[in-house]
């Protein structure tokens, strides 16, 4: 029963780590390892630690959970989605930090914060690129000005924006001194200090890479970066970096023969372990060609063996799958973040 499976190489993974955290530090920037793609895997987290992440976020509270019961509460956690009214409570005794982009849940957790007299640190998350979660620039004084009247156990620790998740658009300079012109305004109005300036995620490597990122910006949430090596906004590799960190293994249950050569082939992999346009086959002789729920069906190459045969080429010839051989695939982000969550796929560390 080891099959499918995942073989994650940790030692790749703290590469990675290593690497974008010591390029963003010589920035003065800090790095959030997200680590909503992996389910917060703890021997993951274990790693990113040791490779010198000091803060981690996720967009689901069970996985922030899982991160607090192992690292204690000496570990900063900080929640990137804004939290369900039905879970504030419960993220307030798990994270230190939380992404607000509403008024009514920033009341609910005051409300909570005063009655077990506790403080609260919130970054507001400001709609520029992405067309996905935040509030308009020009809400912002005004969000800010109700926080800090109403809600004195909220601190606001922070201004952030995202890009390259829902929209196809390119993070702009423009939108991050956006946020380093709002924060101006705050000082300048409030006489208040906003200590954290979260420019975006992997989409901003190319910024921090080429020393572009508009000096104030001091934290960037991280994950296809570190699990991939790739940075989003042109999906180019990262140079140093690993994009084999994790690789995933299917087994054959049928096959095909025509002429002598195996011309079709089922592994047993389908849509609810992880759809085939995030899987990356590493054999060049076959292709994907179809999946259902449960199965996953690869052909040789259209044309191919024709061509091998008119043009004679020595080393070309497909191996011939044998019932029970196993299949190998690189996984994009998503085919990561699909194969870390289906309990059916199972996983295998390389230390």
């Amino acid at each position: 029963m080891n099959f499918p499976c995942i073989k994650i190489n940790l030692r790749k993974i703290s590469n990675n780590a290593r690497l974008i955290n010591d390029r963003c530090t010589l920035k003065g920037i800090s790095v959030v390892a997200v680590t909503k793609s992996i389910l917060a895997d703890i021997d993951i987290a274990k790693t990113l630690k040791k490779s010198g992440i000091n803060i981690f976020g996720d967009s689901r509270l069970e996985n922030l959970v899982k991160l607090r019961k192992y690292f204690g509460y000496g570990q900063e956690l900080v929640l990137l989605r804004t939290p369900m009214i039905s879970e504030c409570e419960k993220m307030l005794e798990v994270c230190d930090t939380s992404m607000q982009t509403e008024l009514p849940t920033v009341k609910k957790i005051s409300d909570i914060c005063e009655r077990k007299n506790r403080k609260h640190n919130i970054i507001i998350m400001i709609e520029m690129d992405d067309k996905r979660e935040g509030i308009s620039a020009r809400q912002v004084i005004p969000f800010f000005d109700e926080v800090l009247k109403k809600y004195p156990r909220i601190k606001v620790k922070g201004l952030s924006t995202n890009a390259r998740c829902i929209s196809r658009r390119r993070p702009r300079i423009k939108s991050i001194e956006n946020l380093i012109e709002i924060k101006k305004k705050i000082i300048s109005r409030y006489n208040y200090e906003i200590p954290v300036i979260s420019g975006g995620n992997s989409s901003i490597w190319k910024y921090i890479e080429e020393d572009s990122i508009p000096e104030g910006v001091n934290e960037v949430r991280i994950g296809e970066a570190i699990f991939i090596g790739n940075e989003t906004s042109d999906y180019e590799k990262i140079n140093g970096t690993y994009d084999d960190s994790f690789m995933l293994e299917a087994e054959i249950i049928e096959r095909k023969v025509k002429n002598g050569f195996v011309y079709r082939f089922i592994i047993a992999l389908g849509i609810q372990d992880v759809p085939y346009k995030h899987l990356i086959m590493q054999d060049p002789c076959y292709d994907i060609i179809a999946q259902s729920s449960d199965h996953t069906v690869i052909g040789l190459k259209k044309n191919y063996l024709e061509k091998m045969i008119k043009d004679k080429t020595d080393g070309l010839i497909p191996r011939m799958p044998e019932i029970g051989d196993k299949i190998i695939f690189k996984i994009d982000y998503f085919g990561v973040m699909f194969s870390m969550t289906s309990p059916f796929i199972k996983k295998i560390y390389i230390k």
